[in-house]
Parts: C-alpha cells; structure tokens; sequence
C-alpha cells in the first residue's frame, strides 16, 4: 500500500482535509500539513516568459 507523506516523511492522513475552527470557520494554524503544502506553493518558482526567441528571427 502506498502512502503519502509530507516534506519530512511523515505520514499524511488525508490530503483533501483541512482543521477548521467550527464547521465553515477558518482554517487552524495546528494543520501542519496544509501549512506544508500552502508553504511549498507560495515559495514555487514561476519561470519569466520569453517574449522573443534569442537568435536573428527576433530582430
């Protein structure tokens, strides 16, 4: 059986939870998980976009 895991290795749960403060409250900072996750998608690099391609075509 395959199972996930976070950064570290350790063993994830469930993925598409989220700890909530009550039943539509706000999401805890004791989700370490989501935490992780939203942490490694906010430092993501997203590459520049070339406009011209270097090379004579560009000029």
């Amino acid at each position: 059986e395959v199972e996930m895991t976070g950064l570290l290795g350790r063993p994830v749960g469930r993925k598409t939870s989220l700890l909530t403060a009550g039943y539509h409250g706000p999401a805890l900072l004791q989700d370490f998980q989501f935490l992780e996750e939203m942490a490694h998608f906010d430092r993501e690099r997203i590459p520049e976009r070339v406009v011209h391609a270097k090379g004579s075509g560009a000029f």
